[in-house]
């Protein structure tokens, strides 16, 4: 099952209910708000994964490995999260263009060349990419 409420206490709940219950049973956040729900048991299909896979597998590798800079990283992580996935929140997907554009994974910050929109969250996303060492 995929939850994705943005609401980490609703997610805590459905992750107590399944130990409980069916502790066997996978439960996946989409929780972008809330990236580190995989430290509470839930497994993750986040949208911030597409933005920056490999900061994505290097905290995870991190927290595999119990290294304290899992946290930083993870925090770093997090402050895109709030940035892309904030109101309104379909709009991430011009946010996540910003971010792919500062650090040169895309030619343009347009989400879509048939799309104009303003710099929502420029300077916000120069900051992100400067926190993941860019």
């Amino acid at each position: 099952m995929k939850h994705s409420s943005l609401d980490r206490l609703v997610e805590l709940g459905r992750l107590a209910l399944r130990d409980a219950h069916r502790p066997d049973f996978r439960i996946y956040t989409g929780n972008d708000l809330g990236i580190n729900m995989m430290e509470y048991g839930s497994d993750y299909l986040l949208g911030l994964a597409n933005v920056c896979a490999g900061e994505i597998a290097e905290r995870d590798r991190l927290w595999e490995a119990g290294d304290p800079a899992y946290y930083a990283l993870s925090d770093a992580l997090q402050y895109l999260g709030d940035v892309a996935f904030r109101e309104p929140v379909p709009a991430y997907k011009h946010s996540a263009a910003i971010f792919l554009h500062i650090t040169k994974r895309i030619p343009s910050d347009l989400p879509h060349p048939k799309i104009r929109g303003g710099q929502r969250g420029k300077q916000r996303c120069s900051g992100c990419a400067r926190r993941l060492g860019y």
